[in-house]
């Protein structure tokens, strides 16, 4: 039963250890998420002026720091006072004589002590040895020490004590772990020499005698009654299996209560209806890179913020550790790129006077005298901030202090600024560039150049480019119809146009109009890792800014344009873009967007979603019939528009409206004549190709009553995708009429289709 005390004593120790490191995963019921749209007042803050100021922290003592210096120098005084009592035992056993006696070594000291063992080292007494004075009851004592290795289990305690000499536990552990040595060697002395009596009037005899070792095993170590007692009790063979056996529960006990738990939400898949895109109708803002939470944490990121909780304990937090409330309550951090302000003429004539006025130009204190070399007009940046009385000094005691930034400062000041938070979102995020609208730029540049000049873009078109692109296409590119404006992906700040082949299915990447050879899954890849960072940053994408939403949705579009032109072996080792908005429905009503989850749309909700378009082989009255629908969901919604409205452009005449005659004419291919009167033309069906000015309508009215009737016999009339009779036609109003058509059916007979205005 010893035996199983020393390996569960010592077991203790290292489960305690291992138990919390043991994971259990408790099912939790789905949390409910607020779906309510936030609506954020927009705020105008082009009128702020931003002044780079320091931002100061209190200085308090970290008490944290100083327990754990406390913490550490009693660990170390530890550590040394046992490397001191090592070392005493080590030279004792190089500095004496050493004499192998079974199992183990004698080190024969001249120190008057009773027997110790360490290790396989037994230090007894040399006098007595000579003499032959040692009972042989000690030495089976030592050496069932020795044998057993006993000092391992000391060491092992110590080093734990070192460590954690905090925890109390651990003294009455190693007590407990050396008396149960003890009780191992008196149960060895006992079986083998079978004196129960006499070897406890020994130990009796012995227990005055001191002990230099520390770290030694001692015969008379805790010479008590209840050791004295051990060697005459025998216990059951039941009860000592029944107490092994109830170790068994109280691990699994303990497991329990010292592991870790981590509550866990059942994953459920979320599969959403196909559901026609819906494109946010928002007013066009250029995107601005100080909007974005990533410049937020650059900026922040050397602030440390320190307060008292309720029991008066200082807490410091990064900017990374604030929630969201908190850091709302931060000043906004200034703009990346500051925007021009030219000081007015008075307000530079007023700097001149030096008693009212320090003056600083490009961050260097100078004279007002200085000004008088330059204009209000060679400066990009002017500020001025007032000073109070406490906070003037000898050097400037002027109440107002002026700084200015001349253009070339200006702008660098700007681009190194640019730059610093580039290298960040290179080291932090691995986004190697941001475009700020370059598009924009890119057309702001070209407006500026000759209109001759021609630019390396590719066009879906062979002729012009679109009024709002302000540009045109060098030859090779405007003769290829291969090419599309807005079929291109961004890389590392590149746009690469592509071409897909419908037949092989594949892309094909162009840079600057030369073939690229791309590993396009390579590319994905990282592409998708910025996606998925850019995602997981801060809010969920629904509660992003505007600008936050539009790096997103390029990266996205990026992802599906490389995806969906992959090659099937090629799909298989990438990972396939989700929208940023699942699992939430977009849903739009009276142009303005707003997200639910599936699980909490209401009857109303699901009346928002838009009709399926026609298919791409619908007839004429499929394609009518979902044009009706989809403007009745308009008119349902509140919706006006279905997409982005385009450039507005130069208002246009308007002209009459025309019968499409000449789709008539083609659709009716038939040789049969048309009587002709001589004031009045009157025509059938069969050459309607030679009506030119006068509409249907007008036409159906001149024709004879035999006339009619001819055209009555095989002929069927449609008003928007319904039958009618030819005498209703005589309703409908000429000028309602957008367009008809006349088609001749296999068994020879004809239809007219006529499509009104909506």
């Amino acid at each position: 039963m010893h035996s199983f005390n020393r390996f569960f004593l010592l077991g203790s120790i290292i489960f305690s250890f291992l138990a919390p490191l043991y994971t259990i995963y408790t099912e939790t019921n789905s949390i409910t998420e607020d779906n309510t749209p936030i609506f954020f007042e927009a705020i105008d803050t082009g009128s702020i002026e931003y002044v780079p100021t320091e931002i100061i922290t209190e200085t308090t003592i970290n008490y944290a720091n100083i327990l754990l210096a406390v913490y550490l120098l009693v660990s170390l005084i530890l550590l040394i006072r046992f490397s001191r009592n090592l070392y005493k035992i080590l030279s004792k056993i190089h500095q004496n004589n050493k004499i192998i006696h079974d199992n183990a070594i004698l080190v024969l000291v001249e120190d008057k002590i009773l027997p110790h063992t360490f290790w396989n080292y037994i230090f007894i007494n040399k006098k007595q040895y000579e003499l032959n004075e040692i009972e042989d009851e000690l030495f089976t004592h030592e050496l069932t020490h020795a044998t057993q290795k006993h000092t391992l289990d000391i060491l092992i305690l110590e080093l734990f004590q070192i460590i954690f000499w905090i925890n109390p536990l651990f003294i009455f552990l190693k007590k407990a772990i050396q008396i149960n040595h003890e009780f191992l060697a008196d149960e060895n002395v006992i079986t083998q020499h079978n004196n129960t009596q006499e070897y406890q009037y020994l130990l009796l005899n012995k227990a005055a005698w001191k002990n230099e070792y520390y770290l030694a095993s001692n015969l008379n170590y805790l010479v008590t009654k209840k050791r004295l007692k051990m060697m005459t009790t025998t216990s059951s063979p039941t009860k000592i299996l029944l107490k092994k056996l109830a170790i068994a529960p109280l691990l699994v006990a303990f497991t329990f209560l010292f592991a870790q738990r981590i509550e866990a939400q059942e994953e459920k898949e979320i599969k959403e209806e196909a559901i026609e895109t819906i494109v946010e109708v928002v007013p066009f803002q250029k995107m601005d890179l100080s909007d974005l939470e990533m410049y937020k944490n650059y900026y922040y990121k050397n602030l440390t913020i320190q307060r008292k909780d309720k029991n008066g304990k200082i807490i410091i937090k990064k900017y990374s550790e604030l929630n969201e409330e908190e850091k709302k309550r931060l000043v906004p951090p200034p703009p990346l790129k500051f925007d021009k302000k030219v000081p007015t003429k008075n307000q530079f004539e007023a700097l001149k006077d030096g008693k009212k006025y320090a003056v600083w130009i490009d961050g260097k204190v100078v004279k007002n005298e200085v000004l008088k070399k330059y204009k209000a007009i060679d400066f990009a940046r002017y500020s001025n901030s007032h000073v109070y009385k406490n906070a003037r000094s000898k050097r400037f005691p002027q109440e107002n202090q002026a700084h200015l930034e001349t253009t070339a400062f200006f702008n660098a000041q700007n681009k190194k600024r640019v730059e610093k938070f580039m290298d960040y979102l290179k080291d932090e995020y691995n986004i190697i560039e941001i475009e700020e609208k370059k598009e924009e730029r890119e057309l702001e540049e070209i407006k500026e150049q000759p209109k001759k000049r021609k630019y390396n873009l590719p066009s879906s078109n062979g002729s012009k480019q679109s009024t709002n692109a302000n540009f045109k296409l060098i030859d090779k590119v405007q003769k290829d119809p291969k090419f599309n404006k807005s079929w291109f992906i961004t890389i590392d700040g590149q746009k690469y146009y592509y071409t897909f082949d419908k037949n092989e299915r594949i892309a094909r990447y162009y840079k600057n109009g030369k073939f690229v050879n791309l590993d396009i899954v390579k590319e994905y890849n990282k592409k998708h890792k910025i996606f998925e960072s850019l995602k997981a940053e801060g809010k969920h994408y629904i509660h992003k800014s505007n600008s936050e939403k539009e790096v997103i949705d390029r990266e996205f579009s990026d992802l599906g344009g490389m995806y969906f032109r992959m090659s099937r072996a090629d799909k298989n080792k990438v990972t396939r873009p989700e929208n940023p908005f699942r699992p939430y429905i977009r849903l739009m009503k009276n142009n303005v967007v707003f997200y639910k989850l599936r699980k909490d749309l209401t009857e109303e909700d699901k009346l928002l979603f838009p009709p399926p378009p026609a298919p791409m082989n619908a007839s004429e009255e499929e394609k009518q019939k979902a044009k009706i629908e989809f403007e009745n969901w308009k008119r349902r919604t509140g919706n006006t528009l279905n997409k982005i409205p385009p450039a507005p452009k130069k208002a246009k005449k308007k002209r009459k409206q025309k019968v499409d005659q000449n789709n008539v004419a083609k659709s009716l291919k038939v040789k049969d004549t048309i009587p002709v009167k001589k004031k009045q033309p009157k025509i059938t069906l069969e050459n309607v190709d030679k009506l030119k000015e006068k509409s249907f309508i007008k036409a159906l009215e001149n024709l004879t009553e035999e006339e009619k009737k001819k055209n009555r016999e095989k002929v069927t009339y449609y008003l928007n995708g319904k039958v009618i009779q030819q005498k209703d036609i005589n309703k409908i109003k000429p000028n309602s009429i957008k367009s008809t058509h006349i088609n001749r059916e296999k068994d020879g007979s004809k239809s007219v289709r006529i499509i009104t205005k909506l």
